[in-house]
Order: structure tokens, then C-alpha cells, then sequence
């Protein structure tokens, strides 16, 4: 009975139903024909919304809309090209750094994407980069949003795997630093090999002038993380906390936020906080079918029953997830995955929140790869160019996180290091 569900979701998704809702109403389905009362549904549906961490989810996108509208994604540019314009490809290591500091603001790869590129691929173009390239610098290096703390997404994997979200968020820092360098390296190899052009040197000076001017939203992160390693705060006060921060420097510091613009990130959070919780509430009544029928523990015993050893049974994982990225939308996958591949990684010794690291940076790399990738939807639109067009400039950037989710399985410390420091 369980593959009348599985069918309908995949036809559904054929014929372009919304994930979320291909996977809500597939599981209806089920429970129609299974003869389970419809009551479970609603129950299984609102239920899971009742969570104190997920009030978190709201406030990290109101607090990243109002630093957005309050426009420091230009001090922040200007900071990132005072760092790094005169490597080969000056404009696209900008567009890389830029990434890294905006996801400590607003902790959204969209965002990031859309903030970063509409005023960075419009000056490549005019600078003699390819559309495509600049799109893709654009879309790969906008998922370490989602990696560098604060993220919505690590609150939803914490939540699923009854982890700690200050853990989680400490463990994020060292890779998402990682993914930024390694795109940092690749853009320079490629702009080497291009001879796309370098910038003018910056002086230390017009560093410390760009830093000066962008301190009140670089100290954004620095609050967020400090408040809650230090226990000041939990996770969701933190995000409050980050609200009234970014509320207070839009209006009386940088005084760039207007009513307007208020009102305008009000209502992005609305739609934005309804997607995220649209799809979790979908997603856990699909889980719970799949639960129910014992799917995951088939598939557990199944891999298990390969008779690998643990470092090539994670390999096999790895593949999984990331084939799984290019093809679906990254908070359904969490729901599928962590039932089932949780359990795996806990028999062969691999530690949860090194794991969920491992998973988040795994399936983060479809956000910017055909066919659903969502930076890559967003940076080709910016760019005026057709997806099909950037898959030769987002291959390098594809294989290069490929490297990064590999040192990040096999080399513990760069997800547990930081976490031991604080325990």
C-alpha cells in the first residue's frame, strides 16, 4: 500500500506539483486508502509546528529581511572588495566573500543570492565576464547561507535529530569558512585561465574605512553566536534579540530602514515563514507514513547488509544525498534522510552533529545545481541567461564542494573541534 504514496508523489512531481504539497497530498492519499481516520492527518499536520526552537525560524528571517532592506549588502560588498579586488577575477572573489558575510546576516542562501547578485553580476558583465560565470559564482557561493550560523536550516536539522542548536550553530563556522575558500581558490584558478581581469590594489586605509562603516551589521553574527554560547540567551531569544538589533541600526544607526521597508520585511517574513513551515508540516506527515510502513529501517538494514566497510558505507551515503539535492528541495530531503541515514551513521561510530554537517553541506550543493536549484534560478535571472548555459561555469564549483563534504566525513575536527571548546 505504502507504493500508492510513493507513485503519487512522483507523479505529482512530473506533472510540477510543489514538493511540499506533492508530499501532502500523496500521504492524504495513503491515509484515505490505508482507512486511517482523517483526524491523524490534522493532528500529524499542525502538531508539529508546537515547537519553542521553531519560533526561531520567524525571527532569523525578519531579522536577515530588515538588514537586507536596510541596505548593508553594499557595506558589506564594499568591505568584501577592499579584502580581496586585486586577485585574478577581482569582482568574482567579491562576490564570493560578500557570500560569507551576508550569511552571518541574513542566514538565507535566497537572500543571499538575490542581494549579493543584483548589484554584483550586472557590474561583472559590464567588466568583461561571461553571464554564466557570473551566475554561477553567484549561485554556488550563496549556500554557505544556509552553513555559516545563523540558519534556519540547522534549526530544522537540531529539531529532527534531537540535537543541540547552539552545537549545531558552532559546528557550522569551520565549514562554511571551508566551502567559501574553496570557491575563493576555484574562482581564482578559473579567472587565471580565463585572464578575467584584476582590480586595483586597495589600500589598508580604505579597509579600515569599509570595515568602520559596516561594523554595526558584522557585529550582528558576532551577538547572535555570542549570546547563546555563552548561555545568555537560547537559540530562539537570540533571534528576538537579533529583531530589535537589526531594527534599532536599520532606523537610528545606518537610518536606511524606512516604514516602508519595515512593513516590506514583514511581509516577505510572512511568505517566507510559510513556505519553511509548509513544507515541515507535509514532510512529517510523508515521514511518518514512511515510519509507519518501517521504510526507513528496510532501507537502514538494507545498505548495513552491503557488508561495506564505514568509510565506504558513508560514501554511499554521501552519493545518495547529493543526487537527491539536484532533484528535490533541501527540507524534504532532512525529513527523508534523517530517519533513515541517522541510525547508519551512529552504527559505524560517525558522530550526529559531524553528520548533520556532513548532510546539510551535501544537500546544499543542489541549491545551485539543474533542475531545482533555487540560487540558480535566482543568479540566471539576475544574469539574463539561460540555466543550460551556466552547467560548464557550475561544474568546477559542483566538484569543489564535492572535495570539502569529503574532508568534512573523514576529518572530524573540522565539525567537532570548535563544539569541544565550549563544553
Amino acid at each position: 500500500m505504502i507504493w500508492i504514496m510513493v507513485i503519487s508523489f512522483f507523479l505529482l512531481i512530473v506533472f510540477g506539483v510543489p514538493i511540499a504539497f506533492a508530499m501532502g497530498a500523496s500521504a492524504l492519499m495513503y491515509i484515505l486508502v490505508a482507512g486511517i481516520p482523517l483526524e491523524m492527518f490534522s493532528q500529524r499536520f499542525f502538531s508539529n509546528t508546537q515547537s519553542f526552537a521553531f519560533l526561531a525560524i520567524p525571527f532569523f528571517i525578519l531579522a536577515g529581511n530588515l538588514m537586507i532592506h536596510g541596505k548593508i549588502a553594499q557595506r558589506i560588498i564594499n568591505v568584501a572588495d577592499s579584502m580581496v579586488r586585486q586577485l585574478p577575477g577581482g569582482l568574482g572573489c567579491v562576490s564570493v566573500v560578500t557570500s560569507m558575510g551576508m550569511a552571518g546576516v541574513s542566514g538565507s542562501s535566497v537572500a543571499d543570492a538575490a542581494s549579493t547578485g543584483s548589484v554584483l553580476i550586472p557590474e561583472m558583465k559590464k567588466r568583461g565576464y561571461s553571464a554564466s560565470f557570473a551566475a554561477s559564482i553567484n549561485a554556488s557561493s550563496s549556500v554557505v547561507g544556509i552553513i555559516i550560523p545563523p540558519s534556519s536550516t540547522m534549526i530544522i536539522i537540531a529539531w529532527l535529530a534531537n540535537l543541540s542548536i547552539a552545537e549545531m550553530f558552532i559546528a557550522g563556522i569551520i565549514p562554511g569558512i571551508l566551502v567559501g575558500i574553496i570557491y575563493l581558490i576555484t574562482t581564482v584558478i578559473l579567472s587565471v585561465k580565463r585572464g578575467y581581469p584584476r582590480e586595483e590594489k586597495p589600500t589598508f586605509k580604505e579597509f579600515l574605512y569599509h570595515i568602520r562603516k559596516a561594523s554595526w551589521a558584522l557585529l550582528l553574527p558576532v551577538i547572535l553566536l555570542g549570546s547563546i554560547v555563552l548561555g545568555i540567551a537560547t537559540a530562539t531569544e537570540a533571534a528576538a534579540i537579533s529583531v530589535v538589533y537589526a531594527l534599532l541600526v536599520g532606523l537610528f544607526v545606518y537610518k536606511s530602514l524606512t516604514w516602508k521597508n519595515i512593513y516590506k520585511s514583514l511581509k516577505e517574513t510572512v511568505h517566507g515563514t510559510s513556505v519553511v513551515m509548509v513544507t515541515v508540516c507535509t514532510s512529517m506527515i510523508f515521514t511518518w507514513v514512511l515510519i509507519s510502513e518501517g521504510i526507513p529501517r528496510m532501507i537502514s538494514e538494507a545498505l548495513n547488509g552491503l557488508g561495506l566497510p564505514g568509510w565506504a558505507l558513508i560514501l554511499v551515503l554521501i552519493a545518495i544525498m547529493l543526487f537527491a539535492g539536484m532533484i528535490m528541495e533541501l527540507v524534504p530531503n532532512l525529513f527523508l534522510f534523517i530517519p533513515i541515514f541517522f541510525p547508519i551513521a551512529a552504527e559505524i561510530g560517525m558522530d550526529p552533529i559531524q553528520f548533520s554537517i556532513v548532510m546539510l553541506v551535501s544537500l546544499a550543493l543542489g541549491m545551485f545545481t539543474p533542475p531545482v536549484g533555487a540560487t540558480l534560478f535566482i543568479s540566471c535571472y539576475i544574469a539574463k541567461v539561460g540555466i543550460e548555459k551556466t552547467i560548464k561555469d557550475i561544474l568546477p564549483y559542483f566538484v569543489s564542494g564535492i572535495i570539502v563534504v569529503l574532508l568534512l566525513a573523514y576529518i572530524p575536527f573540522l565539525t567537532l573541534g570548535l563544539p569541544s571548546l565550549f563544553e
